[in-house]
C-alpha cells in the first residue's frame, strides 16, 4: 500500500534478506511496467597520508591482533 505521502513500506522479510539498514538510499528505476528498487552504494574515499604506520599506532587504537 501507498500513504497519502507516496511512502512504501519494504517487508521486514525482503529487508533482512537484503540487510537493508535504515538510512540507506535506494535508486527507483521505471522500466514500462515495473519499478525496480536499487541500493545505491556510496564511492569510498580514499585518502594519503605521510605518516609512517608503526606497531604502536594500532595497538592505541584498542584491542588489536597485530603483534604479539
Amino acid at each position: 500500500m501507498i500513504d497519502e505521502r507516496g511512502r512504501i513500506t519494504i517487508p521486514k522479510s525482503i529487508r533482512e534478506k537484503h540487510n537493508f539498514i535504515p538510512g540507506e538510499e535506494l535508486e527507483i528505476i521505471d522500466e514500462n511496467d515495473k519499478i525496480i528498487l536499487k541500493l545505491l552504494i556510496p564511492k569510498q574515499k580514499r585518502t594519503k597520508s605521510t605518516k609512517k604506520w608503526g606497531k604502536d599506532t594500532f595497538l592505541k587504537a584498542g584491542r588489536s591482533t597485530f603483534g604479539d
